[in-house]
């Protein structure tokens, strides 16, 4: 006659939070609560970065979960134009607070695999007079950008690529299992 339920049943549903710290600046979040399945928590941390986790797992770049979502966002620059209006500029009309999308590279350096002069999602800043004086004429480049918290999010996200990102979650949600592509696409489905 009598149930005792060991553990409340959270309703299907999303919640949204807000809470306020103490520099009165507020970070949002929510909660996704499936009717099975895992849970997804999106959180906004105070450096402006944009985090998932699932099913109480580590953090991880929403960019990263995006990518693993669909393999059309799998490049830096695919993100960024989907979250952001972005323009092809002369190179003699850059200005250093301009974003670019695509990463650029250095003519000077000899190996394919050097460090970019500029990461995709990253300001111009001090690589514009070397920019300029290169051989590149336009570059992708969003103008103004009124919340960079995408921008911020890529920055902080290792993975750059549809399958990178499938790995990263599945050894997230399984730490002592050696990643596998399939495995981690079963397991992300």
């Amino acid at each position: 006659e009598r149930v005792i339920v060991s553990q409340l049943h959270r309703s299907p549903g999303v919640d949204f939070i807000k809470e306020t710290l103490a520099t009165d600046r507020p970070l949002h979040a929510c909660r996704i609560i499936p009717e099975r399945g895992s849970w997804i928590e999106i959180n906004i941390t105070r450096r402006d970065v944009m985090v998932v986790r699932i099913d109480q797992s580590s953090k991880i770049p929403a960019t990263c979960f995006l990518r693993a979502m669909d393999p059309r966002f799998g490049k830096d620059e695919n993100i960024i134009r989907a979250f952001y209006k972005t323009k092809i500029v002369r190179t003699n009309a850059l200005k250093a607070d301009m974003y670019v999308v695509t990463d650029l590279a250095d003519e000077e350096a000899e190996s394919v695999d050097a460090e970019p002069l500029v990461r995709a999602g990253c300001q111009l800043g001090d690589a514009l007079g070397k920019i300029q004086s290169g051989s590149l004429k336009h570059v992708e480049v969003i103008e103004q950008a009124s919340d960079p918290l995408i921008l911020n999010t890529i920055a902080e996200d290792g993975c750059h690529s549809h399958e990178e990102a499938l790995l990263r979650i599945y050894r997230g949600l399984r730490p002592g299992n050696p990643a596998q592509l399939d495995k981690a696409v079963k397991l992300f489905h």
